[in-house]
């Protein structure tokens, strides 16, 4: 049976397939023998009744005269059609987050923004006109608040402004205050299977979490929830500082500018009522809260993508007393880590049950330096060579972790995302800006950030487990290899 007659209705994955397949001049016995796979899965994988799993493409390419960019090309393909349209929308989305969040920076200060602080001093309520008159008006207006001892904002402007956020971070960042921002918004209620439309908006809400200046509440309610909006139609967002109302239309190109304590009041209790029925869509913890945050989640770890591996699990409560440094809040990190951590000194991870992928990038640097990077503020002093070797024999005993080719995912070194059993995901990201850690709820986006990590192995993002662990072998190697000759000298 010839290859093209077999894809008659196949789709694009199975008709490129099929056409390196009659380029090769091979016929589907033939291919069959030299890969040892059956003749009626190809078959069927070429007519599109079959979407094989990874391994089966592999082996299948592996036989072909294909270059390295025509086999990626046609595993994208295959990924696409395995996951189906939506799906790998969702994953190649969140990806692009991961890929770009920690490089997040909001670039210029105050003296960039050309803003009148002056500008409503002979105007201090009335109506205004036109974008960069209503931007001119809102700078005033935060330039306004940080006058204020603690600044506070409500805002339900959504993220689509990205002039007023801009603003918010880079007036705050040139003071010396912090701001508590307090974000209402709508999100979209989506199964597993269809494009999550919610994904923009963690994006806006990520870039803001991570503003060093901010102090940031995201508060989400679903479409059709009854907030009781009584604001004027054409005025559907409000932004309210510690003195001021400010109302803009959909658009953005004319406000409303009201100095009233009795309608801010107004405003305030309204505010209060959404966020009584909205749920907060990321919490964030601070420095001190982190380690605790991921030895608390610890047992119901899922899967972990990141630069370095998931170390977390491998760290006896021995080496946390002999490596956790001199650092603010030391005991009351110990005994945290115990309590969530330990039974009876055991871990309480079951590594068996958890799916971990980083770098092999990431994996030599921990073992040439003894650094775990994805601890916030690098909490524990590097190990030693007997830890790290005892850690990189037990990650080779689990066998349930994967190298991704960064090549094709440049998950950058700081970042972390770790999926949990109860639909719960922890990103941290540990820059110099700010160590950022959160965790995110909502379920619908908790999932997609699930099924991109279960679908990493079959996208070809990742190397097989023979090829994990070789690399791990070679780092057990590297590391034997120095302890002897330490020893001898």
């Amino acid at each position: 049976m010839s290859a093209k007659k077999a894809v008659y209705e196949a789709d694009s994955f199975a008709a490129d397939l099929a056409e390196y397949i009659e380029k090769s001049g091979m016929t589907i016995q033939k291919l069959s023998a030299v890969t040892g796979l059956g003749r009626t899965a190809i078959q069927h994988t070429l007519s599109g009744k079959l979407v094989p799993a990874k391994n089966f493409i592999d082996r299948l390419c592996a036989a072909l005269p294909m270059s390295i960019s025509q086999k990626n090309a046609l595993i994208e393909k295959y990924s696409r059609e395995k996951a189906g349209d939506a799906v790998y929308h969702n994953r190649n989305r969140l990806k692009s987050i991961i890929e770009s969040l920690p490089q997040y920076r909001i670039t210029g200060l105050r003296h960039n923004l050309n803003i009148d602080p002056n500008f409503f001093k002979e105007k201090d309520s009335g109506s205004f006109t036109g974008i960069l008159t209503v931007n001119n008006l809102l700078g005033a207006v935060l330039l306004s608040e940080t006058t204020q001892e603690k600044p506070y904002i409500r805002s339900s402007v959504p993220f689509e402004n990205e002039s007023l956020y801009n603003m918010i971070n880079q007036i705050f960042s040139a003071s010396d205050k912090t701001i508590r921002l307090e974000h209402y918004f709508h999100m979209h209620a989506c199964s597993d299977n269809e494009k999550n439309r919610n994904i923009d908006t963690l994006w806006g809400a990520l870039k803001l979490s991570m503003c060093r200046a901010l102090d940031y509440y995201p508060y989400y309610y679903y479409i059709g929830h009854d907030d009781e909006n009584y604001l004027i139609t054409p005025y559907p967002h409000f932004f309210i500082t510690s003195e001021r109302v400010v109302l803009l239309t959909a658009d953005f190109s004319s406000a409303i500018l009201i100095k009233d304590d009795e309608l801010r009041m107004s405003f305030e209790k309204h505010c209060e009522h959404i966020k009584a029925n909205s749920s907060l869509m990321i919490k964030q913890v601070g420095q001190s809260d982190m380690f605790g945050v991921f030895a608390e989640n610890s047992p119901n770890y899922l899967t972990g993508i990141e630069y370095q591996p998931c170390l977390t699990g491998y760290i006896t409560e021995d080496i946390l007393v002999k490596r956790l440094g001199n650092v603010p809040d030391r005991e009351f990190i110990l005994n945290t880590v115990r309590e969530s951590f330990f039974t009876e000194g055991e871990h309480r991870l079951d590594r068996s049950k958890f799916r971990n992928h980083f770098t092999k990038d990431g994996l030599i640097s921990f073992a040439k330096t003894g650094k775990m990077t994805n601890m916030p503020g690098a909490l524990l002093e590097p190990l030693s060579v007997d830890e790290r070797i005892e850690i990189l024999r037990k990650m080779k005993a689990d066998a349930d972790c994967y190298i991704m080719l960064t090549s094709d995912f440049a998950i950058p070194s700081f970042m972390q995302v770790i999926c949990l059993f109860n639909r719960r995901v922890i990103i941290s990201c540990l820059t110099e800006e700010k160590n950022f850690c959160c965790i995110l709820t909502e379920s619908g986006l908790c999932g997609a950030f699930e099924s991109l990590a279960e679908g990493l192995a079959d996208s070809g993002l990742t190397e097989n487990k023979e090829i994990t662990k070789a690399v791990i072998d070679s780092c057990i190697e590297m590391l034997s290899t120095e302890e002897q000759e330490a020893v001898s000298v």
